[in-house]
């Protein structure tokens, strides 16, 4: 999320959402000590020790997503992230075929097969819930796509992010630029691979 602070929030806003930019850079340098070395590592090396594997793309993927659960475990003291916080699922949620294909095969749902990847202004799906959250909760989660996993909110509450706010703020993120590359290559964004909105491949 690199967005931009609009003029319309209140000085009691900004004074808020300054201290809770402050807050959240702390604890987002403090998850990064909190990685373990090895782990550290592994997210280091992850691009290129996948690249040498003689590996289906599925079981690359699945290597991916398992590096995040274990570092989204570290980051679980220092995110606002948990169940029944759902503003994340309220926004864009860029996926690849492949992902969405396994979705379906687990679900049962039809998989839209996209002939070309699909780009949207970041606010299009801004408030619209993904249509695999039901209740307030993701009735995926564990076959959630890259994305969700990666996505961490160093704040103490999901206040700045809601639908109705996270387009006007910039607030510490990290990008796990390993795992990313990864994943990249994996769902081959940069030679021809499908990527779109969840919601154009379950429309």
């Amino acid at each position: 999320m690199t967005k931009t602070i609009t003029s319309t929030h209140s000085n009691e806003d900004e004074l808020t959402l300054k201290t809770s930019r402050e807050s959240a850079e702390i604890r987002r340098q403090n998850f990064v000590k909190a990685i373990p070395a090895d782990l550290s590592q592994q997210e280091d090396n992850i691009q290129a020790k996948l690249a040498k594997e003689n590996a289906s793309t599925r079981s690359k993927l699945r290597k991916i997503y398992n590096l995040m659960t274990d570092l989204g475990s570290v980051a679980e003291p220092y995110v606002a992230c948990a169940k029944g916080c759902s503003s994340c699922c309220k926004m864009n949620v860029t996926i690849s075929q492949i992902e969405a294909n396994l979705i379906g095969e687990k679900t049962g749902i039809k998989v839209n097969q996209l002939s070309n990847s699909k780009t949207h202004n970041s606010d299009e799906f801004i408030g619209i819930p993904c249509m695999f959250l039901k209740d307030g909760s993701c009735s995926i989660y564990d076959d959630r796509p890259f994305v969700c996993r990666k996505h961490v909110w160093f704040d103490t509450s999901p206040y700045w992010c809601d639908s109705e706010r996270s387009l006007e703020v910039e607030m510490p993120m990290i990008e796990f630029s390993g795992a990313v590359g990864a994943f990249f290559d994996v769902t081959k964004k940069s030679s021809g691979g499908v990527h779109a909105d969840i919601r154009d491949f379950f429309g």
